[in-house]
C-alpha cells in the first residue's frame, strides 16, 4: 500500500478548505494511506479523520514547531519511507516555500507535489481550488464543486425543530462582526419569521451569546464551547440556514451545501477564503466587517425562506 504525506498547518478551517485536494490523491492513489502532517497547536487535537462516514485521512502526524520539534520530525518520517509528498501548505513567500522545500527534501521521498506553483487570481479561484490544482493542474471548477461535496451520509439531527445556526467568532480575522450587529439580526429572524436560533463559537464567545440571547431567551440555545466536531458538523448540516464570520464553521457548510450567508472582513484578498458552494451569499465590504450593515444582512437572508 502506497503511503502519502500530506503537508498543511490547520486549523480547522485550513483542513476543510484542503478537503478536494486529499480527495483527488485518494482517487489518485487507489487504496493508498494519507498521513496529514501539521504543527502542533490547541485547535489540531479536534481535526476529524472522518466527517460522518467519509475518510478523509488515515493519520495526523503532529510536530512541534521547534529545533527539537523538527529533528524529531525529520528521524520519524524517514523511518515511515513514504511514496509521495504533497505540499498543501497556503503559499507564504518564496524564502519560507525556498524553506520548506529544503527541509521536505531532507526526507528523502522521490516524489513530491505542490512547490513553487504559480498563485492564480484568488478572484476567480479560491484557496480550495489553487491547492486542488497542486494534486492536478486540469482541474476545472466544476469537478472543485464536486469533490467539496462529500456524500450525504443518513445521519439523524440532533434538534428535530426548525432553526437557524450563526457563527459568532473567527481566529484570524483582526475584526469580526460586533455582538450589536448579531443581536438586531437576530430579533429580525425571530420576529420575522419565529425559526429558533442556535449560537455556535467558542468559550471566549459566551458572553457575546448572552447579550445576543437576552431579550428572547426562548428562542435562543447558546452552545458556545459546547460541542465538538462532530456535533458541530451535525448542527450546521441540519440547519435552515447557516450565518457566519469567515471561519470553519463557513467550509463545514459547504460539504453539504447549505444556505450560508458569510461575513468577510476586507484583511485578505478578495476571493481567497470564499466558500466553494452555490447556495453561499457573501457579504463583504472594502472598509471592513463592521461596515455591514445587520439590516442589509437581513435583505440577502429573507431570499432563503
Amino acid at each position: 500500500m502506497k503511503k502519502i504525506i500530506c503537508f498543511r498547518n490547520s486549523k480547522l478551517g485550513d483542513y476543510l478548505v484542503s478537503i478536494p485536494a486529499l480527495e483527488l490523491i485518494r482517487k489518485k492513489n487507489p487504496k493508498c494511506k494519507i498521513y496529514y502532517l501539521l504543527a502542533q497547536n490547541y485547535f489540531s487535537p479536534d481535526l476529524p479523520k472522518y466527517i460522518e462516514k467519509n475518510k478523509i485521512v488515515d493519520e495526523f502526524i503532529y510536530f512541534k514547531h521547534n529545533f527539537i520539534g523538527q529533528l524529531k520530525l525529520i528521524k520519524n518520517l524517514r523511518k515511515k519511507k513514504f511514496d509521495k509528498f504533497y505540499y498543501l501548505q497556503e503559499k507564504p513567500n518564496l524564502f519560507r516555500e525556498t524553506r520548506d522545500f529544503l527541509f521536505f527534501q531532507l526526507l528523502g521521498i522521490s516524489k513530491m507535489y505542490g512547490f513553487f506553483e504559480k498563485k492564480l487570481n484568488y478572484r476567480n479561484y479560491n484557496e480550495s481550488f489553487q491547492i486542488a490544482r497542486r494534486v492536478d493542474k486540469n482541474i476545472n471548477q466544476n469537478e472543485l464543486n464536486k469533490l467539496t461535496r462529500l456524500k450525504n451520509k443518513i445521519s439523524k439531527p440532533i434538534y428535530n425543530f426548525k432553526y437557524i445556526s450563526l457563527s459568532i467568532g473567527g481566529f484570524s480575522q483582526p475584526e469580526i462582526w460586533k455582538v450589536e450587529n448579531w443581536t438586531i439580526l437576530a430579533n429580525l429572524v425571530i420576529k420575522k419569521f419565529g425559526y429558533k436560533i442556535i449560537i455556535l463559537g467558542t468559550k471566549k464567545d459566551i458572553k457575546n451569546a448572552s447579550i445576543i440571547s437576552r431579550k428572547n431567551k426562548i428562542f435562543f440555545i447558546s452552545l458556545c464551547g459546547e460541542t465538538d466536531v462532530n456535533q458541530l458538523i451535525n448542527i450546521i448540516k441540519f440547519s435552515h440556514l447557516h450565518i457566519t464570520n469567515d471561519n470553519g464553521s463557513m467550509h463545514i457548510a459547504s460539504l453539504f451545501s447549505k444556505n450560508t450567508i458569510c461575513l468577510f472582513n476586507n484583511h485578505d484578498p478578495v476571493g481567497k477564503w470564499y466558500p466553494t458552494n452555490k447556495n453561499s451569499n457573501v457579504i463583504r465590504s472594502s472598509r471592513g466587517v463592521n461596515k455591514i450593515n445587520p439590516y442589509q444582512v437581513f435583505k440577502k437572508l429573507r431570499d432563503f425562506f
